[in-house]
């Protein structure tokens, strides 16, 4: 026996094309959240083969009739497979399509018209399971990272026993997706055990269709996504972007990072993070502003502002909690934007084998009031693009391509080896 939880009917305001698929080991418990201070790291086992399911949990759907959605307002466009044509309600700064499956439950989704935490909003939908009457949780974690136009598709899995209507105890299982675009952030649940990949073809397939009428957004000309690890579990992505701005002062790049995160805590519930930074740097990778939001379950914990001044170095203005805190950070080098790929390739280029370069980069969590030195150096045993970095809490080990761009880094935790590796783009520099 299974029971739906109506948990799709509370949010109305809140929070297959070819892509590349990253799958997280499987574990009956999330990963636990890292530490401060990490020091070196080995190569982790490769994660089981989970088993195939049976049951009900093993229930697909064939390819269903694709069926247009509009918004009334015009403000968007799609396709989504559906037993018959979806249904829209708008709340505010959101509209929900309710897309009838045939099954018991429908696929319930929510086109957004700003950006989403999507940590926060996969964390805030999987935890309406456990306000349901009599529910017991069995198991919550992230189950894969995609690539969907450009930008990264994240799947949750929440499986649940609850009462039903016999008095006995069924299997639930609740399926989410978020998929964090610039301009149309989408959220999906389907609240039903089984259909799996009938869930992450229509899903992504909505994903790949979604847009503002017209045509549609060039990609970035460089951008990235890597999958974050913690012992071979997947826990959350990095997505950066970096374009020209060549109309404005000192002509800069502006790099954006957006990382989404969902850690397991000491008492065993799961815990969102989710940062963006916007940092514009000069041609000789030099700082000139840089901006972030940390937030932690949805709410802002964390907003720093920091400005290049030629005679007093740098500026801040922060906001942490209630508190608010300015202040000067001197540097005899200045400041590197991070990713610091100049100062990687010019490390690359030198001919000794130990060669390396000691920078100032800006990291307000960890140091809101002052520079965080960090050291490059070659790693030759590892092989010509292989490096390590450390600052004075942290030594890791990283490859990169010939633009200097990572790879893969891993560093070693109390918890265990966390890791971030490319899954977007796959092309890479020969080595």
């Amino acid at each position: 026996m299974w029971r739906s939880l109506l948990v799709l009917g509370l949010i109305t305001g809140c929070a297959a094309p070819t892509r590349m698929t990253v799958a997280p080991a499987q574990s009956s418990e999330p990963p636990a959240a890292p530490p401060s201070s990490p020091t070196v790291e080995a190569t982790p086992p490769a994660p089981p083969t989970p088993p195939e399911p049976t049951g009900p949990a093993a229930r697909e759907l064939s390819d269903l009739p694709r069926q247009r959605v509009a918004s009334p307002e015009g403000t968007f466009i799609a396709e989504v497979e559906g037993k018959a044509p979806p249904t829209l309600s708008r709340g505010e700064g959101v509209v929900r399509v309710t897309v009838p499956l045939g099954t018991s439950a429908p696929l319930v989704c929510f086109v957004y018209e700003r950006p989403l935490d999507a940590a926060s909003a996969l964390l805030a939908l999987a935890d309406t399971v456990k306000k349901g009457p009599g529910v017991t949780v069995k198991h919550m974690g992230l189950t894969e990272l995609v690539e969907v136009a450009h930008t990264p598709a994240l799947f949750l899995d929440v499986d649940y026993e609850a009462p039903t209507k016999g008095g006995e105890r069924g299997a639930g299982q609740l399926k989410l997706m978020v998929h964090a675009d610039k301009d149309l952030p989408l959220l999906c649940a389907h609240d039903e055990p089984g259909y799996m990949r009938t869930f992450h073809r229509i899903t992504t397939a909505l994903a790949e269709s979604l847009q503002v009428p017209g045509p549609r957004r060039p990609p970035e000309p460089w951008e990235e996504i890597q999958a974050v690890r913690l012992e071979g579990q997947l826990v959350g992505f990095v997505w950066r972007t970096r374009d020209d701005l060549p109309t404005l002062p000192a002509s800069p790049h502006r790099t954006q990072s957006t990382t989404s995160l969902l850690w397991t805590t000491a008492e065993g519930d799961l815990r969102a993070e989710d940062t963006t930074t916007t940092a514009l740097a000069d041609a000789q990778g030099q700082l000139l502003e840089y901006r972030s939001a940390h937030a932690e379950n949805g709410v802002l914990a964390l907003q720093v502002t920091l400005r290049k001044d030629p005679k007093q170095g740098y500026k801040y203005e922060a906001r942490q909690g209630a508190k608010s805190a300015q202040g000067s950070i001197a540097t005899q080098r200045g400041l590197t934007a991070e990713p610091a790929d100049l100062a990687t390739r010019q490390l690359l280029a030198e001919s000794s084998r130990d060669a390396e370069r000691v920078l100032d980069v800006y990291r307000p969590e960890d140091s809101l009031a002052a520079a965080v030195q960090l050291t490059l150096r070659k790693d030759a045993p590892r092989g010509p693009r292989a490096l390590t970095t450390t600052t004075h809490e942290t030594t890791t080990r990283a490859l990169v391509d010939a633009s200097g761009h990572l790879q893969r880094e891993e560093a070693r935790t109390a918890q265990g080896l966390r890791a971030s590796e490319r899954l977007f783009p796959v092309e890479v520099s020969a080595p």
